[in-house]
This record gives structure tokens, sequence and C-alpha cells, in this order.
């Protein structure tokens, strides 16, 4: 074995681990819970949903709460409770491809750019510059505006508009760690730079990452639900937290559970997620 292979093993390991086990915090687990049960009765809708999220009952519009409808109808005589449901899988397949698109795309947009000169690294960063100077809802509304009206497309402009946020953290996580001694002796016996890359180098950058992740996603939820009440997100009569309150903003008088219902649900479903990405970092000692 040569002297590079030997530093290899030993610098690696002694890199990557934490100087002591941290414990999660109880924040985590409450936390993770209330997500975990989003989770569950979104996954469960079809099953545990009373009644079809698209069934109109022109008779039984804006009705309260009672025995049929646990939270009243809305302004199309429509269950509150169903649509509340199937509209949080809604939710959470449209954070899904958000943060998807923003991690692959900002990922690798990272990673190019403090792997190429310094002329490359420059023109990279300079375009993070130019997207983070502009708001992230009017650009999300713009890409959404070109690209069509549709969940899917709302969520790949807001994923997209977010790619710049975890280019620049990527990008600041892995310059360290390509200079760290196991890379340099991994590069020294011949791997190739790919391989580095995928085994030493991507693994090490991913915990502010995964971090800002979290926090994004929390961000993501709050930009599906005002798309959705600008209707760009998820099209009629589709179940859609930001549709579905726009729908009954109108009535809250008449009907206000049909408005405080999916805007309870989004700011539940937000601090969930928020509190996660902040019970990781915690974790993690990420400052």
């Amino acid at each position: 074995m040569t002297t590079a292979q030997e530093v290899l093993i030993e610098a690696g390991p002694t890199a990557v681990r934490p100087t002591r086990r941290n414990r999660i915090p109880v924040s985590l687990w409450v936390s993770g819970g209330v997500l975990l049960v989003l989770i569950l009765l979104g996954v469960l809708a079809p099953v545990i949903a009373p009644y079809s999220p698209l069934q109109i009952d022109p008779l039984a519009r804006l009705q309260g709460p009672s025995a049929q409808h646990l939270l009243g109808t809305d302004p199309d005589g429509r269950d509150v409770l169903s649509r509340l449901l199937y509209g949080e899988t809604s939710a959470l397949t449209g954070v899904a491809i958000a943060v998807g698109v923003a991690a692959v795309v900002g990922t690798v947009w990272g990673i190019l750019a403090s792997a190429a000169g310094t002329v490359v690294d420059t023109v990279l960063m300079g375009l993070t510059d130019v997207v983070l100077s502009f708001p992230g809802i009017v650009l999300a509304v713009a890409v959404t505006g070109v690209l069509g009206p549709s969940l899917d497309h709302a969520m790949i402009s807001v994923g997209i508009v977010f790619a710049p946020m975890i280019a620049r953290i990527m990008r600041n996580a892995v310059l360290p760690v390509r200079r760290a001694a196991y890379v340099t002796a991994a590069r020294s016996v011949g791997t190739p730079l790919w391989r580095v890359t995928l085994r030493h180098i991507l693994p090490n950058s991913m915990a502010p990452v995964i971090v800002q992740l979290c926090s994004l996603a929390s961000m993501t939820l709050l930009v599906q639900a005002a798309l959705g009440f600008l209707g760009l997100g998820a099209q009629p009569p589709a179940p859609s937290w930001g549709a579905d309150l726009a729908l009954a903003y109108s009535y809250f008088t008449s009907a206000p559970l049909a408005t405080i219902a999916p805007g309870l649900a989004v700011v539940i479903g937000a601090l969930s997620l928020s509190a996660v990405g902040d019970s990781i970092r915690k974790t993690l000692d990420i400052d």
C-alpha cells in the first residue's frame, strides 16, 4: 500500500466524523412527527376523506360544520375537509418537485463553479447574484407565465428560482473539502476527478445544503400557496390549498372555515418544515 493510500484511509474518515455524537433535539422529534402526520394524511386521503374532492352539491354550498361536513362546505358545495386532505397531496408533491429541481440544478451549478477556473466561477457566481437580486415570487410568476399555469410548471419554476441559493452554498462548502488531505491523496493515486467528487467531495459538502433545502421546502409551500391563490398553480377543479383559499376568500363571513382551514394548513405545514430544518441545523452544528 502506498503512502498516499495510507493517508487516504487515515485522513478521510477523520475529516468527516464529528468530535462528539450530537443528540437529536426534542424539537426535531416534535416537528418531524407533525410533518409525518401531515404526510400520512395526504397519502391516506383517498381512504379517510369522507367525500370526493370534486363532488359538487349546489344545495349544500357555504354550509357550516355539521355531522355530514365536519369543516363545512365551500362556495361550490364541496366538502372542505375532503378538499383539505387531497390538497395536502398536491402541496407535498409540489414541494418535492421544487426542492428536487433546486437540489439537482443548484448542486451541479455549485460543483461546476468550484471545480472550474476563475473565469467560469466568476461568471456562474455572477449569474447567481443576478437571479438572487430579484424577488423570488416575481421570478416564479414570470417563469410560470411562460411555461403555462399548472402545478408542475409552477413548482419547476420555483425550483429554478431557488437553485442559485443552493449553488452558492454548495460552492462554498466544496472549496475547503477540495483542499482536504484525503482528496489530495485520492487524486495523487490516480483516482478520476468524477469519482473523487461523488465519493468524497459531494458527501462531505452536503450537510449545509440539506439544511438549506429544508428551509426552502418551507418557503416553497408558502410560494406554492401564493401561486395557487393567483391561479398559477394547480388548476380548478383540482384541490389546492392556495386556489381553495382564493375561492373562499370572498365568502369569509358566510363560511369562515372554508378560508381558515386551508390557510391554517399552509401555516402548520410551513412551520413544521422550517422547524425540521432548524433542528437538523442544530444537530449538525451548522452556523
